[in-house]
């Protein structure tokens, strides 16, 4: 057993900018177009249907070609964590109260897309809640326009 007087903690700060000024290619583009008009956007596949977001070019198993849909915004929670800090350009931080990131499959889609899930007691979180994303005011054709989501009434 470790006596926790002995234990030494070590905290490492690492600042991390990532900018970059590259094109992201077609179904990115296309996502990002939807998300100015508060529309999420997936690709599915021609021969076997899969619907996968955020979009691409090509179908996982590599069977067809995709075509650009419009997917729902509500879906359910697969999966989840609670975070106790915040990462903001590589420096932890402690956070007021506690944020729940979830892995939510919208409704129709065949993959999962992460975001916080708001409005909901972190103690009653669960596999099967039923979500609703929530958008920015004034949406601007970025990845955040996506604000979060809340539970789907």
């Amino acid at each position: 057993m470790v006596n926790q007087s002995e234990v030494e903690f070590v905290e490492t700060i690492v600042p991390m900018d990532f900018n970059y000024n590259i094109r992201a290619g077609k179904p990115i583009e296309d996502y990002l177009r939807g998300m100015a008009q508060k529309k999420i956007m997936g690709s599915k596949c021609t021969k076997c249907g899969k619907v996968v977001i955020p979009p691409r070019n090509v179908c996982g198993v590599a069977c067809g070609k995709m075509e650009m849909v419009e997917v729902d915004q509500t879906g359910t929670l697969q999966n989840y964590t609670i975070g106790h800090v915040k990462i903001t350009k590589g420096l932890m931080e402690p956070v007021e109260e506690p944020v729940v990131l979830g892995m939510i499959q919208l409704d129709g889609t065949n993959s999962l897309l992460v975001s916080e899930i708001r409005g909901v007691d972190p103690k009653q979180v669960k596999k099967g809640l039923r979500v609703k994303a929530v958008w920015k005011e004034s949406p601007e054709g970025k990845f955040d326009d996506l604000a979060y989501f809340e539970l789907a009434s």
